[in-house]
This record gives structure tokens, sequence and C-alpha cells, in this order.
């Protein structure tokens, strides 16, 4: 335990691509929680997944959006549902990937998820929406050198 390496909420903030703010708000509303050592706060690394492990409302699965993408019969625009693997990462890794896409999906993404496998060390994140949308964020992912 001591030698367990704790973040402060710029590192949190930095990790994640949120703000200082967006920090401070989890930990008032008590999404995320952590220790108080003198004035700063500091978190474990387990304090910080917690923080992406929690499930929202409607938030589902990539296999829940896969399986609701195939499970639609009917359709009035073109739609896109897509994978992304990242095989050999850890969990923060993956989900700074995630916060990054996340911050790209425009109002055509109907879905964005992920999973972690702990065991293989793949995370995989799941997109689903409008043909024209998720064709932007892939575009967004190829140029985009902080994905590969």
């Amino acid at each position: 335990m001591l030698d367990e390496k704790l973040y402060t909420v710029a590192d949190v903030a930095r990790v994640t691509g949120m703000t200082s703010r967006t920090i401070r708000n989890y930990l008032k509303d008590g999404t995320l929680t952590g220790q108080k050592i003198g004035v700063q706060w500091r978190f474990t690394e387990d304090e910080v997944k917690k923080l992406f492990s929690r499930q929202q409302p409607g938030n589902s699965s990539p296999t829940q959006i896969v399986r609701s993408y195939l499970g639609t019969s009917q359709r009035e625009t073109a739609a896109f549902c897509a994978l992304l693997d990242l095989p050999g990462v850890t969990q923060m890794q993956g989900i700074t990937v995630y916060t990054q896409l996340e911050q790209h999906c425009g109002d055509g993404i109907a879905s964005i998820s992920y999973e972690y496998h702990d065991e293989s060390r793949l995370f995989r994140i799941a997109v689903s929406g409008e043909l024209w949308a998720v064709t932007d964020l892939l575009e967004q992912i190829k140029a985009g050198t902080e994905y590969a």
C-alpha cells in the first residue's frame, strides 16, 4: 500500500482528458473518491478506474451496442457500427483513448462504450450511429497518432 502510486487532480485530468474542474465536481458529488493529504486530493489507480467502471443509466456495453445495431431491421438513414480493439494496453491507457474519442462524438453518434479484459489486456471500444458521424470519427482515429 505504501508503494502504491497516488495521482493528483491534475494527473487525473491529464490522463482522462477531463478538466480539473470536472474532477473536482466528481469529488463534490461523490462520483470520484480519494484521500485528502494536507490541502491536496490524491487518488489511487483503482479509484480512478471506478470513475469509469460505473454503468450510467442507458449506457450499454460494446456487446449490447452491436446486438442493438444488428437487431434493428429498419432504418431511415445509413448507419454504421464499428469496434476498435486496443490490445496490450492498460485500462488507464484505454480510458485515455476512449475519453478522447468521446469528446469528438457529434450529434450523429447514437452510442459509444468500452470494456476492458484484464486477462488479455484488451480494451474494446464500440461506436454506432449515422454513417457520416461514425466515418468522421473513424477519420479522426486514422489521422490521430494518439490512437495508434
